[in-house]
């Protein structure tokens, strides 16, 4: 009796099935009984099991496999010869076939060898997946936590030319829809990606199931991106009802953030790195490992008429390292905008593990880090203390200060920054400081790592240090992009794309063939080389190159506005606000040249109205007018103008990156401007009393009104005028993008509000200056003051005396004003109690108005204003 043998054929050559084996798996994991190295290939994608005589195929795989065209939905029998493709209709080939070989059989005992239950169940094939995938979202301190291994590139990531067959520019993009792609998932329904690594089944069972990082959950979800007691399903016959706990980081279905919803059949649930799929009578959950795709599809941007970039399209696989270089103006800064999702592209598709960035921006922006060329973090706090804050702010409020501890001692070991966790940011090399900012974006475990500029500055020892440093973060399981005008080190790289001027795709490949691919000996000769040449000239090239594979033939469709989300905050908006004034007053303590100058100012600015003779009594003389006590309040009013901007005028555009990036992750805008209401607040308060002490001790108006004491109503006035101006600074600091362009702009804003004062020119009867001159601090400020000093009075204010000739009076009685720089009295400076009160009240809301001001300009930075692009017609 003759006996059949099973022969499975592909690009990685051929094997025979061993007889008596009764599973074998085809798929892209090293220790997969065949191992096929392509991006679309699942960690396990096939699996082979002997029934009876034969042998059935199954699909394992999280992005499908494609037989004559349709997608495999069933078991499959092989009987002679059968042809699959994995991962798309157009993917690896994979051919088995059923030999026979005229050999007696010897049967299919049952081993029950290293080859247990795919899914998990067991101590053999599956289990080795879930413990190796597990570790990078296990809590530390856990019993069962397994430290991050340092992966071997040799080992983990693939090689340059065997990932290259699959990954070039303009590859077969997985999940796309139309000719040469897989069609799209039905309504409704997501897929997981390829590189998802399955880890747990979870029996559902009817009644009431909890999900969330508590031990105690029906589900753990051991993520700190997750809250304790996240959402509960609820299961009755087979309705399947989801409800979110108000957790932090939002509960997502088929990649829409949801308060209730039914599951179906096949629907994700996705929570933190974890998601869920229902899948029968069973809920299997998949963890984000990192080793994920990455794919950009025709990306097109306008700036009004002018167009950006044309037609970008490119593809990596997992764990990759990809570095984008180009001469200035070839929209490396447009690219990272579309890739990071922060600005759109106006055409084009951006995939992330197969999904769609931009559809799903709200909840895939959490597994992405940006690090912008600037710091984002505060140089003159510790590098622990500057982690401590960031993980405040990222997690969610119920991640304790020890499991927060933990993650960030796991970070600064893997950066290798234990040793310099005590050091003060602003005291580390360029480098050291660089690798911080990355920690602080480690903190979340992001699997998708984006860097713009990162050696920018740095010496060529540093600039191998960072590099070499991203080297080990791609191989340690993340997607590494980095934009650079450093081109020392590309070597390290596993790709490198390089941009034409006007973001034209010039080259995409390994980095050892791009210099033979331009024919020249170095990137500064290609850079010249691209900017002689059109960029559409330069990427027609690249097109004929045998490094361009075309991707779909599906033409790029235009991107409607996305929707609007509701915003996703770890902590609530008064949590936030306490975090970040601690923060705030923790960085005015540890910046000594600042403190110093805070605590100067109102010693210093108090004595200049101590040289100006005089009080603000009454003269008792009926024709002499007190010039003295304008004198020195319009003194005082112009210093605390001059130290409440001088407070503020920098506390938004020093921390310009960091508020974007922060606002990103879900930072609230009241928060962040209410944070710097609060501590300006405490300090103008604590400038007010020895600057209004100082410069009026001894002198202060005899008549009290609100509070009755003239010094403390002095120092109320000379607060709100402070305080106001404070104010006025921070608009300013948050209308400017750059620190040097506040100087020039607090000394003209401080003389137009000595003009609006009212000390020197008479404001009250100018038409436009009296209208203009309420928007002014220094306006109701002295006002205040010259109402507590009833100015009416002692200037003699609108008092006419007979006007003489020879010191004899006119026989017409004309009269003249005693005083002509007051000719006419002002309202705003009657000695009463309620006109004091309005003079405060004033003052309170132009407060308002320029902390509301601040805030509508700090929008202009938000990320996700930026990514509300119109529309723009794909025949433009």
């Amino acid at each position: 009796m003759s006996t059949a043998v099973l022969k499975v054929t592909s690009m990685a050559g051929e094997v025979t099935v061993p007889q008596g084996q009764p599973r074998f798996i085809i798929g892209r994991a090293r220790n997969s009984d065949h191992v096929i190295a392509d991006s679309q290939v699942s960690r396990q994608h096939l699996m082979i099991e002997q029934i009876g005589p034969g042998w059935a195929v199954r699909d394992v795989s999280t992005n499908g496999t494609w037989l004559s065209g349709a997608r495999m939905l069933n078991v499959v029998e092989v009987r002679g010869e059968t042809r699959f493709r994995l991962g798309t209709p157009s993917g690896p080939e994979v051919i088995i076939r059923a030999e026979s070989t005229g050999r007696p059989g010897d049967g299919y005992g049952d081993t029950g060898g290293a080859y247990g239950d795919p899914y998990g169940g067991g101590d053999g094939y599956g289990s080795s997946f879930s413990a190796d995938a597990d570790q990078h979202t296990m809590l530390p301190g856990q019993a069962d936590y397994l430290p991050p291994r340092a992966s071997q590139r040799s080992t983990n990531a693939p090689s340059r030319e065997m990932a290259h067959s699959g990954a070039v520019a303009g590859g077969p993009a997985a999940g796309r829809g139309g000719p040469g792609g897989a069609p799209r998932q039905p309504a409704g329904h997501a897929r997981l990606d390829r590189e998802h690594e399955r880890s747990t089944t979870y029996p559902l069972r009817q009644g009431t199931m909890t999900i969330g990082r508590a031990r105690g959950s029906d589900i753990v979800i051991a993520d700190l991106l997750a809250s304790r007691h996240h959402a509960t399903l609820t299961i009755r016959g087979g309705s399947i009802d989801l409800v979110d706990h108000d957790s932090a980081n939002g509960t997502f279905v088929d990649g829409r953030r949801i308060q209730r919803a039914q599951v179906a059949q096949g629907s994700i649930i996705a929570i933190g790195h974890h998601v869920l799929q229902v899948e029968g009578d069973q809920l299997v959950e998949y963890i984000d490992s990192g080793d994920v795709s990455f794919e950009a599809e025709h990306l097109n941007v306008w700036a009004g008429d002018k167009q950006l970039m044309h037609d970008m399209t490119f593809r990596l696989p997992g764990q990759a390292l990809l570095g984008v270089v180009g001469p200035s103006g070839a929209g490396k800064s447009t690219l990272l905008g579309a890739l990071t999702g922060f600005r759109p592209a106006n055409e084009g598709t951006v995939r992330y593990a197969g999904r769609d960035l931009y559809d799903e921006y709200d909840e895939l922006r959490r597994r992405i880090g940006y690090v912008p060329q600037d710091d984002i973090l505060h140089t003159s706090l510790t590098v622990r203390r500057a982690l401590e804050y960031g993980a405040k702010l990222r997690f969610p409020p119920d991640v304790t200060e020890a499991e927060r501890a933990r993650r960030i001692d796991e970070v600064l070991a893997e950066l290798n920054l234990t040793p310099h966790a005590s050091t003060v940011v602003a005291r580390l090399s360029g480098g050291q400081r660089k690798r911080v900012s990355v920690a602080l974006e480690l903190l979340t475990r992001p699997t998708l790592l984006y860097l713009d500029e990162p050696t920018s500055g740095l010496d060529p020892g540093m600039d191998l240090q960072v590099m070499q440093s991203l080297r080990a973060l791609a191989d340690d399981g993340r997607t590494v992009i980095v934009v650079t005008h450093s081109v020392a080190q590309l070597d390290l790289c596993d790709y490198v794309l390089v941009l034409a001027p006007g973001g034209h795709v010039a080259y995409f490949g390994p980095p050892g063939d791009a210099l033979p691919f331009f024919g020249e000996q170095g990137y500064p000769w290609v850079f010249l080389r691209l900017q002689d040449d059109p960029g559409a000239e330069s990427a027609a090239r690249f097109r004929q190159s045998r490094h361009y594979v075309p991707a779909s033939v599906t033409a790029p469709s235009a991107r409607p506005e996305p929707e609007e989300l509701p915003s996703i905050r770890q902590q609530t908006v008064l949590s936030q606000l306490v975090s970040l004034s601690k923060r705030t007053m923790s960085v005015i303590a540890s910046d000594k040249g600042y403190l110093r100058l805070a605590v100067a100012f109102p010693f210093v600015l108090g004595t200049i109205p101590r040289f100006i003779g005089g009080d603000f009594a009454d003269t008792n003389d009926k024709f002499t007018p007190n010039s003295n006590g304008p004198t020195i309040f319009l003194i005082m009013v112009l210093c605390a103008c001059f130290m409440g901007m001088s407070n503020s005028v920098r506390e938004i555009v020093k921390e310009r990156a960091i508020y974007q990036r922060e606002r990103a992750i879900g930072l609230s805008r009241t928060a962040y401007v209410g944070s710097k209401v609060l501590v300006l607040f405490i300090i103008t308060a604590l400038q007010a009393i020895p600057f209004t002490v100082i410069g009026l001790a001894g002198r202060q108006p005899p008549g009290a009104l609100l509070l009755g004491n003239s010094l403390l109503d002095c120092m109320l006035a000379i607060f709100i005028v402070t305080f106001a101006s404070g104010m006025i600074g921070l608009v300013i600091s948050a209308l400017v993008d750059n620190a040097d362009k506040t100087m020039p702009l607090l000394v003209i804003v401080t003389m137009i509000q000595l003009v609006f004062s009212a000390g020197i020119v008479p404001v009250s009867g100018q038409v436009g200056l009296q209208q203009v001159s309420v928007i002014s601090p220094a306006r109701w400020g002295y006002a205040a003051l010259a109402s507590d000093a009833d100015f009416n009075v002692i200037t003699r204010a609108g008092v006419q005396r007979p006007k003489t000739v020879n010191g004899q009076p006119v026989a017409s009685g004309e009269t003249i004003p005693i005083n002509p720089n007051s000719p006419e009295r002002d309202a705003l400076f009657d000695h009463t109690k309620k006109q004091f009160a309005m003079d405060i009240g004033g003052g309170l809301a132009v407060t308002v108005v320029f902390v509301g001001l601040t805030a509508v300009l700090l929008r202009r930075l938000d990320p996700k204003t930026n990514r509300k692009k119109k529309a723009t017609p794909a025949t433009k």
